[in-house]
């Protein structure tokens, strides 16, 4: 696993259950005030909470963007991790990483017919219907594929409970109720979702 792999949940710095998100963080820098995008960070998901945590290894990479930023005069960058040597082993760890941003970056996007309401960092995204509202899409790294390509599978499957939870899935899973799509390279996925459920609102 790769060094930079972040575990789902954690605390979030209120002290209640924090989730893996992303958000902007100010940070100073020699040239004044910067920001970097995208920074992995623990939080409630409790809308009227200001707090969250950032995990220590993000902390480090912070550290080491702002130095980047001091020496390109730059007042603004996306957070990425360090690109990791090109052994297979370390390879495979870098489009796990790759994968936990792009499922992260999928939280709370809303297209035409589906919107996303569930997110499992690292592992899946699912969406709800927005059309037949027992509708429900899971988009997941598929583990059956060839390690030297990273790909991905939609399915669909229906539900019936307003509030799904994981647990629900999973028990559909095992009783055979959820119809496979597709399975898709990483670089298509993004025309996959929107071929699926219409434009990004």
């Amino acid at each position: 696993m790769s060094n930079n792999f972040l575990e789902p949940v954690d605390y979030c710095g209120c002290g209640d259950i924090g989730y893996l998100t992303t958000r902007s963080l100010t940070i100073a820098l020699i040239q004044g005030p910067g920001k970097i995008n995208n920074v992995p960070v623990y939080h409630c998901r409790t809308a009227a909470c200001p707090k969250y945590t950032i995990p220590l290894k993000v902390a480090h990479r912070l550290d080491e963007l702002a130095e980047i930023m001091e020496a390109a005069q730059n007042r603004e960058m996306n957070f990425y991790w360090e690109t990791a040597v090109a052994d297979s082993e370390d390879d495979n760890a870098e489009k796990l990483v790759c994968l936990q941003a792009f499922l992260l970056k999928l939280e709370g996007r809303v297209y035409e017919d589906a919107k996303s309401i569930l997110l499992i960092p690292g592992q899946a995204v699912i969406f709800h219907s927005l059309k037949d509202y027992s509708e429900y899409y899971i988009l997941q790294c598929d583990p059956e594929e060839n390690s030297s390509a990273l790909c991905l599978s939609l399915a669909k499957f229906h539900h019936d409970k307003k509030d799904l939870t994981l647990a629900d899935f999973h028990k559909l899973a095992e009783e055979g109720l959820v119809k496979e799509l597709g399975v898709f390279a990483f670089e298509d996925v993004e025309e996959v979702l929107e071929e699926e459920f219409g434009n990004i609102v």
